[in-house]
């Protein structure tokens, strides 16, 4: 960003722009000047038409890099969302799993129950077998 977006932004400021701005000149002199206007730019969004419009419409390919760093930002906090989402769901069906199960063995022994007595009240003998 520094050899791409500083010699622009020295441009624009022989120009005469940003005449009131102390910090546009040197914003991205740095490595560490040019993190910190690509943070406020694009992650704190705080002068996005201040500073990265003038200079994209200087230098169109410069827009590579504000468009990279807003589509990375934009997809990242959006993965981490959907992966949350989808966590809550995942845990949500497991849990739905072992109720289900819990359910049918329930359904299981009700079901037991009952043959066992439809099988005790037509044993005519008592003897725990079936008799024709």
């Amino acid at each position: 960003a520094v050899e791409l977006i500083n010699p622009t932004v020295q441009q624009i400021a022989d120009e005469g722009g940003w005449q009131d701005c102390e910090r546009c000149r040197r914003s991205f002199a740095s490595v560490w000047m040019a993190d910190i206007t690509i943070f406020q730019t694009v992650v704190a969004n705080d002068n996005w038409g201040y500073m990265a419009i003038p200079v994209i419409e200087e230098n169109p390919p410069t827009a590579i890099i504000f468009i990279g760093a807003l589509m990375t930002l934009v997809f990242g906090v959006l993965n981490l969302i959907v992966a949350a989402i989808v966590d809550v769901f995942a845990e949500n069906r497991h849990k739905d799993v072992f109720e289900r199960a819990s359910e049918l063995q329930e359904d299981e022994k009700e079901q037991k129950t009952a043959l066992s007595q439809i099988f005790k009240r037509i044993d005519a003998d008592g003897g725990g077998t079936l008799s024709f």
